[in-house]
């Protein structure tokens, strides 16, 4: 009567994982996503206060210099990255979207380390409180490992990963 194995996707758990480990090792992300459709990540940054038009601007030009600076001296190539900023009232997101083609955890650090030097302490960051320094290396990692493996792979459904008080939550988002 019901297929419930036929009828549905199966998540893969390479890519949920590695969307955990995202949020895990960059406390200063909030959400992040993965689209198989265009093969996009998207890292969502949130900040309070208010911010005008040209601010935004400027930050946007900057990630995008520096971006480009670190794939030249790495010799990645060039990517393709998109960065738009929503919101309203005394909260926003900016959304950085990606391709994982030359994805590395070096610009994941990169990107994370300019929100947080741009906008300070109006960038929103949830600690889990204190945890081993080992630990977070380890994440890196296999976070650095996970980036490898999904451009191997083939992922079915759009995943989204999100902060949940203290916990990290997948969802399968079909």
């Amino acid at each position: 009567m019901f297929d419930f194995l036929n009828g549905n996707k199966k998540t893969n758990v390479d890519a949920s994982r590695m969307l955990a480990a995202i949020l895990v090792v960059y406390p200063s992300v909030q959400a992040v996503s993965y689209d198989p459709k265009d093969g996009m990540l998207e890292l969502s940054f949130a900040l309070r206060g208010q911010f005008s038009q040209d601010q935004f601007e400027n930050f946007l030009k900057y990630v995008a210099d520096s971006v480009e600076a670190y794939h030249t001296l790495e010799n990645l190539g060039s990517a393709t990255i998109e960065l738009n900023v929503e919101g309203i009232y005394q909260t926003c997101f900016i959304n950085v979207r990606r391709d994982m083609a030359t994805l590395t955890c070096g610009e994941l650090s990169l990107l994370t380390e300019l929100a947080i030097n741009y906008f300070g302490e109006n960038l929103i960051e949830e600690f889990g409180g204190a945890v081993d320094e080992e630990y977070y290396l380890e994440q890196e990692e296999y976070l650095e490992q996970m980036l490898s493996n999904i451009r191997q792979i083939r992922i079915e459904n759009k995943l989204v990963g999100v902060r949940e008080h203290e916990r990290v939550v997948i969802y399968n988002n079909k």
